[in-house]
């Protein structure tokens, strides 16, 4: 579970929305205004849907497998994977829709080829998801200590953990305090007419030879 939080963290850092930005061509660049205006808007609508793309792969990714990999699962052992999965989505997908990303610079590296910077202001989540206050909760609300998190968990237990979670997120997003704001650099190229992240390509390959 720990190593999936990871990658999605790192997705969160490709995620971008437009702006108002400066766009910078090299000299190599023989693009017109009129293409560049083309290939901006393209560049945002695939830095804009990409990201939470991914996260959704690698999320159903990784419960498809648990539930491959442990074949003699009980109906209610796949009903709490598939819960889990599903509740994962939604309670990422709300950090992606409270989060800002501030396009600041496109730069032209050639025709095919930017480099952009943007502000990221995200919720952290060491702050709003910590463990301690987690099982704290839940031993108050529900009278009995929750497993640790690589322990199974019953399909009441995980409607019940994910409650905990989602209000404590609620209770996050509402204190200023608890985002943190970045300035990131990411490369994209052009493959085809599309604008692909120069590391996403490296999640796909991943995820081709997983599969």
């Amino acid at each position: 579970m720990k190593k999936l939080i990871t990658i999605i963290l790192f997705i969160f850092s490709m995620q971008i929305f437009a702006g108002q930005y400066q766009v910078i061509k090299q000299k190599n660049v023989t693009l017109s205004k009129e293409q560049i205006d083309l290939e901006n808007k393209k560049i945002e609508e695939t830095v804009s849907k990409y990201p939470k793309k991914v996260l959704q792969e690698m999320i159903s990714y990784y419960f498809s497998v648990s539930n491959k990999v442990n074949n003699e699962m009980s109906k209610e052992e796949k009903e709490s994977m598939q819960l889990l999965s599903k509740e994962f989505s939604s309670f990422f997908s709300e950090i992606f829709n409270n989060s800002k990303f501030n396009i600041k610079t496109v730069k032209y590296l050639s025709n095919r080829k930017v480099s952009v910077t943007y502000e990221v202001v995200i919720l952290d989540l060491d702050k709003i998801l910590d463990e301690k206050e987690i099982k704290k909760r839940f031993f108050k609300k529900y009278g009995y200590e929750i497993k640790d998190a690589e322990d199974f968990f019953s399909l009441s237990e995980v409607k019940k953990w994910i409650d905990i979670m989602n209000e404590m997120l609620r209770e996050g997003m509402r204190n200023p305090k608890n985002y943190v704001t970045d300035k990131v650099t990411n490369e994209l190229n052009k493959i085809g007419n599309d604008w692909k992240f120069k590391d996403a390509e490296k999640f796909e390959e991943m995820l081709k030879k997983m599969k």
